[in-house]
């Protein structure tokens, strides 16, 4: 697995730019800042998946998972930044992004099996 430094520093740029977007859109003073940092790591890591990671086999898998829980984690925050809870949010953020590194743990694993 090899990792593209340009393109992990254009997955961040767009995290940070989505996470400032959530922040300056959210109105509840105390799940602002949350929901800011929540979003910035979420969208860089699933980012970082679609864009600067590489494998010599199995990139396209890598990066399905990637793009699926983008948008997942994107419905998810703008749900949130309506709603405003913060203890949901936390719980299914935390899941979700366990989950995808669950997933691409096993992903990984088996291609270097194989």
């Amino acid at each position: 697995m090899r990792i593209n430094y340009v393109m992990l520093l254009i997955a961040l740029g767009i995290a940070a730019l989505s996470a400032s977007g959530f922040y300056s859109s959210n109105s509840g003073e105390e799940l602002r800042i949350l929901i800011t940092v929540g979003s910035g790591v979420t969208f860089f890591i699933t980012l970082a998946g679609v864009l600067a990671i590489t494998s010599q086999s199995g990139t396209s898998n890598i990066r399905v998972i990637s793009i699926i829980f983008f948008i997942v984690f994107l419905i998810e925050h703008i749900i949130f930044s309506i709603f405003m809870r913060m203890e949901p949010y936390i719980v299914i953020t935390g899941v979700l992004l366990l989950l995808y590194v669950l997933l691409g743990y096993a992903m990984n694993r088996a291609l270097k099996n194989n």
